[in-house]
């Protein structure tokens, strides 16, 4: 059966960032990823995972300037330095946390991210990530919702991946982003699923056009979900969607999978 992860930077926002973990418990998820978590203490993490019993199955690495519209440092010649800083924060927070794989984000080309600076620099987070028991992650950004993110198309991460050669650097396929870049259609999502999810690290849905959960939208994810472990894929499906309405009126889908909605944690 898929193991669903909640991804708690868009689900459960009702609720303030710590508490959304027992939000998430309760709703029968075992599993947690997120985006950001650095405005938290690693220490208030790890006691919300070990409360809720919950794992961490992914969150990113430090993205330089959000707000101002960076989208990674990664990739970005002359701040190599950064970028190592940036690493060891996030493999702090992965220790503690006992997550296991760390999305890795390249940057704009636009704003000069280049992959001759990203494949090296991947290599020593791959190193550094070998010492703590964590994999680094590239994934593929569409360009409607991220123009000019320099890995735009679930190829080009695959490629970057193999061209990084490590075994704690792997590929972090979302099927969100393959449809808004390659088409919708069942038959291409099929067959994007047996091409790139056997080696897969990390797996994320959100239902295209609006990223909204499965059951509002252009796909079916119910025969993926099933393909996905008829391919072998073993690790967790990142549920990293925008509720169409909230949360938990969002979770329907997933009941067949052990995801149910619940009365949100008060207090």
């Amino acid at each position: 059966m898929p193991k669903l992860a909640a991804n708690i930077s868009m689900l459960f926002t009702e609720q303030p960032f710590l508490k959304r973990f027992a939000l998430a418990a309760r709703c029968g998820f075992r599993a947690v990823e997120c985006l950001f978590p650095y405005s938290e203490d690693p220490r208030a993490l790890k006691a919300a995972l070990e409360r809720s019993e919950l794992q961490q199955a992914l969150f990113n690495a430090p993205p330089g300037d959000f707000e101002a519209g960076e989208r990674g440092i990664g990739a970005l010649p002359g701040r190599e330095d950064e970028f190592k800083f940036s690493i060891e924060q996030a493999l702090t927070y992965a220790e503690l946390t006992k997550c296991a794989r760390l999305h890795v984000m390249a940057g704009l080309a636009s704003g000069g991210a280049r992959e001759d600076v990203f494949v090296p620099n991947l290599r020593w987070a791959a190193d550094a990530a070998a010492s703590v028991g964590v994999t680094v992650c590239v994934e593929a950004l569409n360009p409607t919702d991220f123009p000019g993110y320099l890995v735009g198309d679930t190829a080009t991460a695959a490629r970057l991946v193999a061209e990084v050669g490590h075994s704690r650097c792997a590929h972090q396929f979302d099927l969100y982003h393959h449809a808004m870049t390659e088409g919708s259609g069942a038959a291409l999502l099929e067959a994007a699923v047996r091409e790139y999810a056997p080696a897969a690290a990390h797996v994320q849905i959100a239902n295209p056009p609006a990223r909204n959960e499965p059951g509002v939208g252009d796909v079916d994810f119910h025969p993926l979900l099933e393909l996905l472990d008829e391919v072998g894929y073993k690790g967790h499906i990142g549920c990293e969607y925008k509720p169409s309405t909230t949360t938990m009126a969002s979770l329907g889908w997933a009941e067949r999978y052990g995801v149910r909605a619940a009365e949100e944690v008060g207090g």
